[in-house]
């Protein structure tokens, strides 16, 4: 049975200490009077809630799973519950207008409270936070009618989302999609199609279920360019039920208590989000702000895992310490050290990492200063792809050394960890997978802006590098990290050249592009943790000398990743595509 305890002075550390949090919140006029104690407060209760009502329903829900029958799906014991008791309590309302009844509080408590609810249940956290998503794309396109009519239901929970993309012939290639939107009467559209992989498009938890579905109008242009956005709702004004069918749940490897659904809709009234032909600029915020959820997923889950890891092997003892002690602690073996370091850097890196990021989206939409404003979103756009396929990737490494930790025990159900191995693997895959990612950051937002964007990350570095990281006391991190800073620069011109000459060149490399420069955002804030941490670890605070020796952990044991990834980035690729074909 997993055990959780919320990282309540891990987050403190970050919010407060890296990243100055509530005084970079007080510069916005929106959140000028949040401060250190109101931030920690809302983290102090969101982790309650987390650990005492959310996670005492996974396990059973993993076992459990969803039903389906004559197209209706329940969910699993205690969920009901416990999402009554979280709308009772506010929490689908804390960044939601306070025009249509939400608290408006910044994206920063909007990270925090989910990366605890991730922490607890997976399943529970995509069902919970996937309103916040909907909302940002209505806010963002559709109508003061639809807005009005939608998004108090949404703030309040009432009413939950879908988002409705994948079809069984057009998954990351949206442009094959063929679901049909045909103009109806008052304004509506009368929508026909299948989607698949649609999560929590269908369950018990609420009366109504709000569905974002890309369709394309009769006659529309070929492709992604004739693609438009409507919101289908399963129940009309009065509750008639709309001609919206669940014909099913998805049997999947893990995250079994949330339900993947595949619909079906039969002339359906819907509306139209946005311009037409203009679906997936309209849909970008949801799909946007549902890529940093998944990372704030990743840090959760992660963070789970290695609080049940490190504790097992302060716990258990197996084999003889290099001190001789036998048998000791498994925490006394170097190589579990080095597992537990790894599992640490990942997740405390990428905690600082998606905080940071959703700072950056508080002061893209309310820095008074329209340059800062806007330099944060396009700082924001270049670190999206970084996060949620960087973090989702670490997270795989990450919970699967949980469960080397554990050994035999973690590969059985009793502990845990296997459950989470599971549910984690889909993180790389939904909302674009890895590779997507990659070619996403590359080509459109460093190569694709001519390095504007990237520029801003490397102006991040060199500011800190001319300040803090330049006393002696820093050098052991300032010197990688002013290297790495150089090589990923190199590289980038180097890869744009190979564009230039050959439209496509680059592909092969961005991959490992997104993983070198998802390397030199984490070496940057592990050089800032380890600032940070400096004078604590001086004072003999033990708290602070680990968080010390895992930024050096991160320096001298993973970051050297990077110099494999450079050579693998540089050598010229070929396109064996036909070779895999003909040997097939």
């Amino acid at each position: 049975m997993l055990h959780y305890t919320p990282p309540l002075r891990e987050l403190r550390f970050v919010l407060h200490e890296v990243l100055d949090a509530a005084r970079q919140l007080q510069a916005l006029p929106d959140h000028a009077a949040i401060d250190t104690a109101t931030l920690d407060a809302l983290a102090e209760e969101a982790g309650r809630f987390a650990a005492q009502r959310i996670l005492p329903v996974n396990a059973a829900a993993d076992a459990a799973g969803c039903r389906w029958a004559d197209g209706e799906v329940t969910m699993p014991a205690g969920f009901a519950d416990a999402y009554r008791a979280y709308c009772e309590l506010g929490w689908p309302a804390i960044c939601a207008d306070a025009r249509v009844g939400g608290q408006a509080l910044p994206t920063l408590v909007f990270s925090v409270v989910n990366e605890l609810v991730a922490s607890a249940s997976h399943a529970f956290v995509m069902i919970a936070a996937i309103n916040h998503c909907a909302a940002a794309c209505l806010r963002h396109s559709a109508s003061a009618a639809l807005q009005a009519q939608w998004l108090p239901g949404l703030a309040s929970g009432r009413v939950l989302s879908s988002m409705c993309m994948t079809e069984p012939q057009a998954g990351s290639d949206i442009g094959l999609l063929t679901t049909l939107a045909v103009p109806g009467d008052q304004g509506s559209y009368r929508v026909s199609g299948s989607k698949i992989f649609a999560s929590g498009a269908e369950h018990d938890l609420s009366d109504n279920i709000v569905h974002l579905v890309l369709a394309r109008t009769p006659g529309a242009p070929a492709g992604s360019r004739g693609i438009s956005l409507f919101l289908v709702p399963k129940r009309l004004e009065g509750g008639e039920r709309n001609g919206v069918h669940c014909d099913g749940i998805e049997h999947k490897m893990g995250l079994h208590g949330s339900p993947t659904c595949a619909l079906r809709f039969e002339h359906a009234r819907g509306w139209l989000v946005g311009e037409l032909h203009a679906g997936l600029p309209a849909m970008f915020p949801m799909m946007n702000e549902a890529r940093l959820l998944s990372g704030l997923q990743a840090v959760g889950l992660s963070e789970l895992a290695l609080q049940n890891a490190r504790g097992y092997a302060l716990e258990r003892r197996q084999g003889r310490s290099p001190a001789g002690r036998q048998p000791c602690a498994l925490v006394e073996h170097p190589d579990v050290q080095r597992m537990l370091l790894t599992q640490k850097a990942w997740t405390e890196g990428g905690r600082a990492l998606v905080h940071w990021a959703a700072l950056l989206i508080d002061q893209a939409r309310s820095h008074p200063d329209a340059d800062q404003a806007r330099a944060a979103g396009e700082l924001l756009g270049l670190l999206t792809p970084i996060i949620k396929g960087f973090l989702s990737e670490n997270a795989q490494q990450s919970i699967s050394l949980a469960l080397q930790t554990f050994g035999g025990h973690g590969y059985m159900r009793d502990t845990g960890i296997e459950q989470l191995v599971r549910d984690a693997r889909v993180i790389t895959l939904y909302e674009g997978t890895t590779g997507i990612q990659g070619q996403d950051l590359l080509l459109r937002k460093v190569l694709g802006d001519g390095g504007r964007r990237l520029e801003l990350l490397q102006a991040q570095v060199r500011d800190w590098l001319a300040g803090p990281g330049s006393s002696a006391a820093m050098a052991e991190f300032a010197a990688p990290l002013a290297r790495l800073r150089d090589e990923l620069q190199s590289l980038t011109a180097t890869l744009g050249a190979r564009e230039r000459e050959t439209p496509g060149a680059a592909l092969a490399a961005s991959t490992v592009f997104l993983r070198l420069a998802g390397h030199l955002v984490l070496a940057w804030l592990w050089a800032r943790m380890a600032q940070a941490s400096l004078e604590g670890a001086g004072r003999g605070d033990a708290w602070y000398a680990l968080k010390l020796e895992t930024a050096r952990f991160y320096f001298t044991q993973m970051l050297p990743e990077t110099q494999a990834l450079r050579a693998a980035a540089l050598a010229p690729a070929t396109d064996t595509g036909a070779l895999l074909a003909a040997s097939h």
